[in-house]
């Protein structure tokens, strides 16, 4: 897989699909259609990248091209834990964060990257509270 932590712009850009911030200047521009975030390069034609998300729910997709499946997404789960002590439960929150391994590294290198965002994100949004169990899962 290539190493694309040197590409700071690509991060850049990346983020600013997380966050749903719209960017129209240089080679990569990210704007807003509906409900979908787009990344784009001006002059391109078609869209390189799709993105729709939810953070209440910590729901992400990102889609590549025209393929109907996302290649990055979130899977969130709930565990409980029986305490016999006190016989209750405990319940934990767990996120799986999924990127798909494409026959193009290039791809691949970017979906890895665009689910360590993801993975930060909700990192972050946990500070402070009962962090959960948040892993990278590569399909």
């Amino acid at each position: 897989m290539l190493n694309l932590n040197s590409s700071f712009m690509l991060e850049s850009t990346l983020t600013k699909l997380l966050n749903k911030t719209e960017k129209t200047w240089g080679y990569l521009q990210v704007y807003q259609r509906g409900e979908f975030y787009y990344l784009s390069i001006p002059g391109h034609g078609e869209d390189i990248l799709k993105f729709k998300s939810n953070e209440t729910t910590h729901s992400y997709q990102l889609y590549w091209y025209k393929r109907p499946n996302p290649s990055v997404f979130v899977e969130a789960k709930t565990l409980k834990t029986y305490q016999k002590a006190t016989r209750t439960y405990d319940k934990g929150k767990t996120f799986q964060v999924c990127f798909k391994r494409e026959a193009n590294p290039i791809e691949s290198a970017i979906n890895r990257l665009f689910a360590e965002l993801i993975k930060t994100k909700i990192t972050e949004e946990y500070i402070g509270k009962d962090s959960p169990i948040i892993t990278l899962v590569q399909e």
